[in-house]
């Protein structure tokens, strides 16, 4: 059909400027006969919208089977790509169920919550994540190396080592600086962005000390990394094998990134210059430039988005994200709760006290560590009410039960990390930061089992340096409609506030 619609309007010009016999059709009649095929076109259209688009009752299943949303294709997956929190949370309402099943991605996934549903989602070893992740970029599962996988975990388990963290310390304060000297007297900053742009460079500095100092190359390399790490179409999880525009625009954006670290590692090997980072250990131990890109593409994306995490799952890339979502969270908590700045000013105060300096890096890790347990509260609480988790796993084992039902091998596996975070019956009045509240034993945010956070020490260092780093410096206020400080937790990539915000920074 568009065949013949495209071989009929090319014709319509020739046939208007010609001189036609008296039995050949008129113009008229093609026209008419071009409309027809577009009408035919449209109605085809929308039978197969209402095919794909009806909303149909939901199914209680089998006995071993949980109740099943059955909506179209169409609908649940412009849902989990655009209001993924949203579907999720609404559908355990609408099925009456803690436990459901969904069509997504051409597969069954079930979706789970409670404590048995937790426990056997954190610590079941045939729940594997790599198909899942790949469905969720919208390309065709591929083979995984688990070397590759492996040296990555163990070069940010590295990172941990106490002697390294303590190093890294001054270097990332130094970075903070950097930054915050950009902002002059006063300033008023987008939380999403200017903060972000400073808690990525920070992470930076820990892995590749040129990138992070450079902030034009900075800025770019960030764009670059925005572009990898940027979510799928909707439909292009329908057909994976499909080429299209933003898979090049990822190939193109990662060998732009190579070609990055290439020229940065040959300028250092030629300058001769050391530095204390992760890339130099790599140097050192005889690693290639390709290792070297793996890496830093799995610092960089964990820290391109949102809380500390890289580890043996590629989805924990999200919870590294919330790194620099939880800053800016934290900066705005505290901002419009000043008895709490005040609180960690006070405590911050007491640690340069002890050693009669005025400088955060005569601060050890030991005590930033152990001696900020009200930092520590601040951070847990935030990170508890700003981030938008939904964890996703594939069952490559054989199939699981969970509270009578059955979840076949080959399924997906969805769980929502709201369902302890925000959940009332843990926390009373979830919605309200209140970092005084009683320590759960339910909190999973970092992770838990085979799935908890390798790169938890050095996300929670970085943290609190950088938060202390403002706070230090500056007078922070919230500016806008600051009244409902509400995340969007359908924003999975930076859980932006609901509203136009901003914070202003005095400097002191």
């Amino acid at each position: 059909m568009l065949l013949t619609l495209s071989h009929t309007s090319n014709m319509l010009p020739r046939l208007s400027s010609v001189s036609m016999p008296a039995s050949y059709p008129d113009t008229s009649v093609l026209l008419r006969g071009l409309g027809l095929l577009v009408s035919i076109a449209l109605l085809l259209y929308v039978l197969w919208f209402k095919v794909l688009c009806v909303v149909l009752p939901v199914s209680q299943g089998s006995d071993q089977s949980p109740p099943e949303i059955r909506r179209s294709a169409l609908q649940i997956t412009r849902s989990f790509f655009e209001k993924r929190f949203d579907l999720v949370n609404d559908e355990f309402k609408a099925t009456s169920s803690s436990i459901y099943r969904l069509t997504l991605f051409g597969r069954k996934a079930t979706v789970l919550s409670g404590t048995e549903g937790r426990q056997l989602f954190m610590k079941e070893k045939g729940l594997n994540i790599y198909d899942s992740f790949f469905a969720l970029l919208g390309i065709k599962s591929v083979e995984h190396d688990p070397h590759q996988v492996n040296a990555i975990v163990k070069r940010i388990i590295c990172m941990q080592r106490p002697e390294f963290l303590q190093s890294m310390i001054p270097l990332i304060l130094a970075t903070c600086q950097h930054a915050m000297d950009s902002w002059g007297p006063e300033k008023i900053l987008d939380p999403c962005s200017s903060i972000h742009e400073m808690t990525f460079q920070t992470i930076m500095a820990t892995g590749f000390f040129e990138i992070s100092r450079d902030l034009s190359l900075s800025s770019e390399f960030r764009s670059l990394i925005d572009v990898v790490d940027s979510p799928a179409n909707p439909y292009m999880t329908w057909w994976p094998w499909l080429p299209n525009m933003l898979m090049i625009r990822k190939m193109i954006s990662v060998a732009r990134i190579y070609l990055i670290v290439r020229k940065q590692i040959n300028i250092r090997k030629a300058s001769g210059v050391r530095r204390n980072d992760a890339v130099q250990h790599m140097l050192d131990d005889g690693e290639s430039t390709i290792q070297i890109l793996g890496f830093i593409l799995g610092l960089s994306l964990a820290g391109a988005r949102a809380t500390g995490t890289i580890g043996n799952d590629p989805n924990q890339r999200q919870r590294q994200a919330i790194n620099i979502i939880l800053v800016s969270w934290l900066i705005m908590r505290l901002s419009t709760n000043p008895e709490w700045a005040r609180t960690i000013q006070t405590e911050i105060q007491a640690l340069l006290s002890r050693t009669a300096q005025t400088s955060l890096s005569s601060i050890t890790l030991r005590e930033w560590e152990s001696q900020t347990p009200m930092l520590d509260r601040c951070i847990r609480e935030t990170l508890r009410t700003s981030q938008p988790y939904i964890a996703m796993r594939r069952n490559t084992g054989p199939a699981l039960t969970v509270q009578g039902y059955t979840i076949p091998t080959g399924a997906l596996v969805f769980y929502p990390f709201s369902d302890t975070s925000l959940n009332p019956a843990y926390y009373p009045d979830p919605m309200r930061w209140n970092p005084s509240r009683e320590v759960k034993s339910e909190f999973i945010c970092w992770g838990a089992g085979k799935f908890g956070c390798k790169g938890q020490r050095l996300a929670i260092l970085n943290m609190k340096l950088v938060v202390v780093s403002i706070l230090m410096q500056f007078d922070a206020s919230m500016i806008g409609e600051v009244e409902d400080l509400v995340p969007d937790y359908n924003d999975s990539v930076t859980c932006r506030p609901r509203g136009n915000l901003g914070i202003r920074v005095i400097r002191k």
